[in-house]
């Protein structure tokens, strides 16, 4: 790297500091403690269970003092002596708080571990009845000192997927549990620069002895925000005549009163139609006209089934194509009890691929959109509804298919009252081998590839439809009214990306 380009980059982390930006993709990847009415926080697989978001390793991510992922070399160690007694517990956590304050690493928490001996130590976390037993950092700093309490704690033990943040200890032993502890530095901002850091937890219980490593955090993604990457849409200002593009196959942005009859099939009749304005107080901002609007009622399932099938309208089924929609969530979008099914791409041919008919690679195959619960309260990622593909393919273990959150950047993660440009990928594989793709863009950023996919085992399948498909379930119905808004679809041969005015 040239010395130009690297003070670009450095002007260009400062900047990300200065602005609060690094904070703010921090804590999209910070571990969740989990609340006390789901099991919904970090465990020994997940560091946030709600956004379906994996650890890279069995019982959780961390980086030792020399920057090693899962190193051995503490930022600093307690010797635990198993002595029955109830007592206060030390480490010196001066440099990981400093590399915190400097922005050498992103903070995201303390991950204490044992790195020698055989014993369980037990501490009390923020949740005891007993506030002299919470954790504590103990900060010095050139403008005076503070004591910190923890704002999140839990453990990872290795014997269960529960998740223990609502728990009144936290526990470490050799192998079988991991301690993780954050606080909110920002609490500590009038104290200036750092010059000491303790960590102090309370021992409650020891059953044998054991030395206790403090590492840091290293859970999630560190990608940094990046442009869009534009495709066929920008050479149409708004989608204008974008339908005229050699590679795209079909368009629509719902403006004809008719809009049914360029699809295949469409409806049903009772839970869409065409707005260009809120008429029912959910935050609707038209995109650009008309948009179709989707119902999910109270006490029901199906809400939008609508087919493009590419033999009746073009002649042929292709092997590759691009879908992209723009997609808003209402105001009344909150999925309490249950996932469901969004827009996609499939080849069910009415045998196999969706409700629990199980692809066996010859019969039929699906790629259609999912939603999860929507993440509750208290969670990093709070109030946003996960999308990801839900897919039914030749390698399926189960009755029903596979679900992939597009968790890439955490760009799969939509809030309510907003637009995107949601973009999804089908390249079918050769029939028989895992090289089939799938890939999906959120406002032109990519969230999602796969690309050993075995969606077949004969090329008699083929890519049938595209499925504007919203479905709740699963087997529970949606327990309130909540409404979705779609526009400017567009199906094409080549990446078509977001809309891009022209300058």
């Amino acid at each position: 790297m040239q010395p130009s380009t690297l003070s670009r980059v450095f002007f260009f982390f400062a900047v990300l500091v200065s602005t609060g930006t690094l904070s703010a993709m921090a804590e999209q990847s910070d571990w969740a403690e989990g609340t006390a009415e789901h099991n919904d926080g970090a465990n020994r697989e997940h560091y946030n269970l709600a956004a379906s978001l994996r650890w890279k390793h069995f019982l959780g991510d961390w980086c030792d003092a020399e920057g090693t992922e899962q190193g051995e070399v503490a930022y600093a160690v307690a010797e635990v002596v198993d002595d029955d007694i109830r007592k206060p517990v030390r480490w010196d956590v001066t440099n990981l708080v400093k590399q915190w304050g400097d922005a050498t690493h992103p903070d995201q928490g303390v991950f204490l571990r044992v790195i020698d001996g055989s014993g369980r130590i037990a501490f009390g976390s923020r949740e005891s009845s007993d506030a002299t037993l919470h954790p504590k950092l103990e900060l010095t700093g050139e403008g005076g000192a503070v004591r910190l309490d923890a704002v999140a704690d839990t453990f990872l033990p290795k014997s269960t997927y529960r998740c223990q943040g609502q728990a009144d200890e936290l526990r470490v032993s050799s192998e079988s549990e991991n301690l993780l502890i954050r606080f909110n530095m920002n609490q500590a901002a009038d104290i200036g620069t750092i010059t000491n850091a303790k960590l102090v937890l309370q021992s409650t219980q020891q059953f044998g002895s054991a030395s206790v490593g403090v590492f840091r955090c290293n859970q999630g993604e560190r990608f940094l925000p990046s442009s869009p990457v534009f495709g066929i849409a920008a050479k149409y200002e708004n989608d204008r005549r974008i339908e005229d593009d050699p590679d795209v196959i079909f368009a629509t942005g719902f403006e004809q009163p008719n809009w049914e009859n360029e699809w295949t099939q469409a409806g049903p009749d009772s839970k869409v139609d065409t707005v260009d304005a809120d008429t029912r107080s959910e935050g609707f901002l038209p995109l650009q006209g008309m948009a179709l609007r989707s119902r999910i009622a109270q006490g029901e399932f199906t809400a939008l089934n609508t087919l493009y099938k590419f033999e009746e309208r073009i002649g042929s089924e292709p092997e590759e194509v691009y879908f992209r929609y723009y997609l808003r969530l209402a105001d009344d979008w909150n999925q309490t009890i249950q996932g469901g099914k969004l827009p996609g791409i499939s080849g069910t041919y009415g045998r196999a691929g969706w409700g629990g008919r199980k692809s066996n690679g010859k019969d039929g195959w699906s790629a259609r959109g999912l939603f999860r619960q929507t993440i509750p309260e208290g969670n990093p990622l709070a109030g946003r509804t996960p999308i990801g593909f839900y897919c039914y393919h030749a390698d399926m273990e189960g009755t029903y298919g596979a679900n992939w959150v597009w968790s890439q950047g955490y760009r799969g993660y939509l809030t309510t009252n907003r637009w995107y440009a949601i973009e999804q990928q089908c390249r079918l594989n050769t029939p028989g081998d895992k090289d089939g793709i799938l890939r999906a863009w959120v406002d032109g950023q990519l969230a999602f590839e796969k690309t050993d996919v075995r969606f077949r085992l004969t090329d008699e399948l083929r890519i049938e439809q595209i499925w504007l498909n919203l479905y709740h379930g699963g087997k529970t119905a949606s327990p309130h009214d909540q409404h979705i808004f779609l526009d400017n679809v567009v199906i094409a041969k080549k990446y078509i990306g977001p809309m891009a005015k022209q300058p």
